[in-house]
Order: C-alpha cells, then sequence, then structure tokens
C-alpha cells in the first residue's frame, strides 16, 4: 500500500541525508577556496612582477648610467687618438727636421757658421751664412753641388763687413745660399 503522510509541513521528518544538497555544499566550498587560491596566487603574481619591474628599472637606471660613460669614454678615446696622431706627426716632422739639420750641419764648413735656415714644404731651402772670405764661399757651394742631398745651389748675395774681435777689427763675409733639399731614403 501506499505511504501517505497526512502531517502538516511543519511537523513533517526533514531528511536527515541528502546527496544533492552535500553536493551542492562541497560544490560551494571548493569554488571558495578556489576562488580565494587563485585570487592570492594571482596577488603574489603581480606582486612579484611588480618587483621584478622595480628591478629592472634600477638595473636599466644603472645600465643607462653606463652606456653613458661608455659613450663618455668612447669621445675620451677619440680625442686622446687625435692627440696622439698629432703627436706622432710631431715626432715624424722632428725626426724629418732632425735629419735635415743634421745634413746641413755634415755639410758645413768649419769656417762658416750659419745664421739662419728656412726650408719650405716643397724642400726649398734658403739660409744666410757668414766666413772670413769669398774663397770659402766657393768651396762651401761646390761641396754643396757634390752632395747629392743638395740641388740647384744659388748664390743669394754676399756682404762684406767688419766685427770687433779683441782689440781689432776682423772682416766677414755674409752670404745667402738657396737650393733643393732632397731627403736621403730611410732604409
Amino acid at each position: 500500500m501506499a505511504n501517505i503522510n497526512l502531517l502538516p509541513v511543519e511537523y513533517r521528518e526533514k531528511e536527515k541525508f541528502s546527496l544533492r544538497r552535500v553536493l551542492i555544499i562541497l560544490f560551494v566550498v571548493i569554488l571558495a577556496f578556489g576562488s580565494a587560491y587563485l585570487y592570492f596566487s594571482l596577488e603574489l603574481q603581480i606582486d612579484y612582477k611588480e618587483q621584478e619591474l622595480k628591478t629592472m628599472k634600477s638595473e636599466l637606471t644603472a645600465i643607462e648610467k653606463v652606456i653613458k660613460e661608455v659613450k663618455d669614454l668612447e669621445k675620451d678615446k677619440k680625442l686622446i687618438e687625435e692627440r696622439i696622431a698629432v703627436i706622432q706627426g710631431l715626432f715624424d716632422n722632428q725626426s724629418h727636421l732632425s735629419r735635415i739639420l743634421g745634413e746641413f750641419s755634415a755639410s758645413i764648413l768649419d769656417e762658416v757658421w750659419m745664421d739662419n735656415l728656412s726650408l719650405s714644404a716643397n724642400q726649398t731651402f734658403d739660409f744666410t751664412a757668414n766666413t772670413f772670405n769669398n774663397y770659402l764661399i766657393a768651396k762651401y757651394m761646390v761641396a754643396m753641388k757634390n752632395d747629392e742631398t743638395f740641388d740647384n745651389i744659388e748664390l743669394g748675395y754676399v756682404r762684406k763687413s767688419k766685427i770687433k774681435e779683441e782689440d781689432r777689427d776682423v772682416e766677414i763675409v755674409n752670404f745667402k745660399l738657396s737650393g733643393i733639399f732632397i731627403p736621403k731614403r730611410l732604409e
């Protein structure tokens, strides 16, 4: 026969165990814990990423300072290389001029003393010198013409004058020579 319950709803026995109700409650609890876990997990990731961003910004600032220093060093290096090139040019020019002066001093006679020497960029030269007589001028010109270092030797002028040496007057001859200097090849 059929089981009929005529008691009002208020007095009816409540079901003690409902699988459906348990599953719904369990689902809600799991959903709440999952949501809380996801929220805190994402919060931690956001904090970690923000910290990483701060670290990267500070590293970027440090790297920018290093880049600026490197650029400054490159400018300084370029400036120093230019200075070195100028100094090297001066050394080369100095050694060139030293060779020229060496050639002139090797060719000069003991009785001739030079007053002024000028050498132009195209290797032409002129100088003024003093000696005791015209014969020494001629001897010096012949010596220079025979030297392969000098070419096209020309006499500019000859002037006689007297200088006082101790208690007597000494006659000297001032002269000007010009020509072309042909440097010897360095081996």
